[in-house]
């Protein structure tokens, strides 16, 4: 599989003076052979720019900001069949690269991310980063029927089909999640492998200075996407919600009033209605957006 490998792949690696990324390259040469495609998306220094020259690789200047607006530069640059893309820090195995390509080579998936939380190295991710990327994968995860466990790895493998259904869309803060949230709007297959993860060797991430706010924003990112791709399932769920809590209101007033023969809840009343009549509302709103946007997509069928 190896012999046939260097034609079809790309593989795009995001830098901001990552000393590893040397290292890196050579590493995916030789997991991938020779003739794979390297492209380096960079937003260094002019010195460390010059330095990237040595490895061979491909070099573009990233002129937006974000790890995800890099490597959407990377991969709309990319010639392979199969585009790849991987950390720069020296923190993921790239074997991952070859493992999650099978997966995709054999149609088995449309997308294939790496899956660090089974091979974690000791020290290589604090439990607070833990905890947030479960919670994270999890909501991605029941939202878009795509059983994910590390939404937010450095590394995934493409194909080059589903690559070109996003690559007119807008990069937003998200991370890889945007990659893996666009392509399960669209109905692609969304899978995982396994992977190492170690230790960064040189310095401190640079993907962003408050991991708290970057994980809300992936979270945001997530329900929002999803409110524009299945209106009925956001609208529906809280609808439906508030629509219990009247129910529940509702009944205990009714039997206060039986029990003693007394309107004495006038408020409760009044806020068990107005729940039910909003939830209901909210479902029926629920419906007639997601119609519309079958519709939508009906009429764009065609032109895909």
């Amino acid at each position: 599989m190896v012999g046939r490998m260097p034609k079809k792949v790309s593989v795009v690696i995001p830098t901001l003076e990552e000393e590893s990324v040397f290292k890196l390259v050579k590493q995916i040469r030789r997991v991938l052979g020779n003739g794979v495609e390297i492209i380096i998306v960079d937003k260094s220094s002019d010195k460390y720019f010059r330095r990237l020259r040595s490895t061979g690789a491909k070099l573009i200047r990233q002129r937006g900001r974000g790890v995800e607006n890099a490597v959407m530069v990377g991969l709309r640059a990319a010639k392979g069949e199969y585009i790849a893309s991987i950390d720069a820090d020296g923190t993921h195995d790239p074997e991952g690269l070859a493992e999650a390509l099978k997966m995709v080579e054999s149609g088995k998936a449309d997308f294939v991310l790496g899956n660090r939380m089974n091979g974690l190295s000791k020290g290589s991710m604090q439990l607070y980063l833990r905890f947030g990327n479960s919670i994270l994968s999890g909501l991605y995860s029941t939202l878009y029927h795509q059983k994910i466990h590390d939404v937010l790895t450095g590394l995934f493998v493409v194909s080059r089909e589903a690559f070109e259904d996003i690559r007119n869309v807008e990069p937003y803060r998200a991370g890889i999640a945007f990659f893996a949230i666009e392509l399960a709007r669209r109905g692609y297959t969304v899978k995982e492998v396994d992977i190492k993860y170690y230790k960064r060797a040189y310095g401190e991430s640079k993907l962003t200075r408050s991991k708290f706010a970057y994980g809300f924003n992936v979270a945001s990112h997530i329900v929002r996407q999803l409110r524009d791709y299945s209106p009925l399932l956001i609208f529906g769920l809280v609808g439906g919600i508030l629509f219990i809590i009247g129910l529940i209101l509702g009944i205990q007033v009714l039997a206060d009033f039986f029990a003693t023969g007394v309107f004495a809840f006038t408020g409760r009343a009044l806020l068990a209605f107005m729940l039910l009549v909003i939830g209901f509302l909210l479902v029926i709103a629920g419906l007639i957006l997601d119609l519309l946007l079958e519709i939508e997509r009906k009429l764009e069928m065609p032109n895909r």
